[in-house]
């Protein structure tokens, strides 16, 4: 961070599928944070692991994380038990995050298996057929749906005030912006709003894993300055890249700023 002149890190994750982990054993990894935290309360941050043995234990876990450590939110990776967080089982997190108001950042993490062996699989290595489903595509594919089927859903009617965060400049979303308008717009009548308005009262939007300048600049058309948010991918990918990419984007140093730090400082209230 010193090398690299980052001043602040926000700690997320690895843990998935959370399904496979006990409540001990998040506790533990939250607790670890909360150490690092406290150890280096000005250069550390964090967004809680859940524990989804049952959304109750998940519940308690964000609450207990946010009261007592001050944590920002929480990190999930993926669906739970194939299910995406539009499922009636989350009401009660949903509900907790946005009474605590803090955001729920939504990473991707490899689709479910009967998804994963008909779509990523085939005559090539299993190392290939892995990379397809994750890195490359499918995980990506797959964030930007949930984030759909959460606003057609209606989530954000029922928790309007819920906040939530993507990485990779959109997951494809700004992408597929003109289908989403003109196909699943005008089909979706059970919204307060259209569906492209959540993106700009309830979705934020980080740099992460993207290096170069053409999907940051359709990303920045598609969202606007105040919904994206700089971000490292580090350890998955170097820094050095991501250090580089935000000093040389064609803006202003105060819209650098406001990229590199002020929305998510607004956001999570550092």
């Amino acid at each position: 961070m010193d090398q690299y002149g980052i001043d602040m890190q926000v700690l997320g994750h690895g843990m998935y599928p959370a399904t496979e982990v006990t409540v001990a054993q998040v506790i533990k990894t939250n607790n670890q944070a909360a150490s690092a935290i406290d150890k280096y309360p000005d250069r550390f941050a964090a967004f809680a692991a859940l524990p989804f043995t049952n959304i109750t234990d998940a519940t308690n876990e964000l609450a207990r994380t946010v009261t007592q450590f001050g944590f920002k939110g929480t990190m999930i990776n993926g669906t739970v038990n194939g299910k995406f967080l539009d499922h009636p089982d989350f009401f009660p997190l949903l509900a907790k995050a946005e009474e605590l108001g803090v955001p729920i950042y939504l990473h991707p993490a490899y689709p479910a298996e009967d998804i994963s062996k008909h779509y990523y699989e085939g005559g090539f290595s299993e190392l290939v057929s892995f990379t397809l489903g994750s890195t490359t595509a499918g995980w990506h594919w797959e964030t930007g749906l949930h984030v759909l089927r959460m606003i057609v859903s209606g989530i954000f009617d029922k928790f309007p005030r819920l906040q939530i965060i993507i990485g990779h400049l959109g997951e494809l979303i700004p992408f597929y912006w003109e289908r989403i308008k003109y196909w699943l717009e005008p089909r979706v009548e059970n919204l307060k709003k259209p569906v492209t308005e959540y993106f700009k009262t309830n979705l934020h939007i980080t740099t992460s894993g993207y290096t170069t300048l053409p999907p940051f600049e359709l990303a920045l058309k598609t969202f606007g300055l105040e919904r994206l948010i700089f971000s490292v991918d580090y350890p998955f990918n170097p820094l050095a890249p991501a250090i580089s990419f935000l000093n040389n984007l064609p803006l202003t140093d105060n819209q650098k700023a406001q990229i590199a730090g002020q929305n998510v400082l607004r956001l999570l209230r550092i």
